[in-house]
């Protein structure tokens, strides 16, 4: 008798702990899915000179390369890191 005791114990500790996990795997879950915070918006300026525009970009991996044209200096193309949100380099036509 105290070894069927014994069994039902086990049987209850382990679907205790397996309803309880699952449930806080699907909390977390819901939690990742539903997440409200939203991003800060950040005003970021490529310094182009009056008159110049951007004519076509490309992106890769971290990096937007960007064709600028215009603005009373030769056509350059600006490599732009979108996850530091610096300006690495800008490469000028001549």
């Amino acid at each position: 008798m105290d070894k069927l005791k014994l069994v039902k114990t086990i049987v209850f500790v382990l679907t205790f702990l397996l309803i309880f996990s699952t449930l806080l795997f699907l909390g977390t879950l819901l939690k990742k899915t539903h997440n409200t915070e939203k991003m800060p918006e950040k005003e970021i300026s490529l310094r182009l000179p009056e008159g110049s525009y951007i004519k076509d970009f490309k992106a890769d991996n971290n990096r937007l390369y960007i064709l600028s044209i215009g603005g009373g200096v030769s056509d350059r193309i600006i490599i732009f890191n979108t996850e530091s949100l610096q300006r690495e380099a800008t490469l000028k036509a001549n």
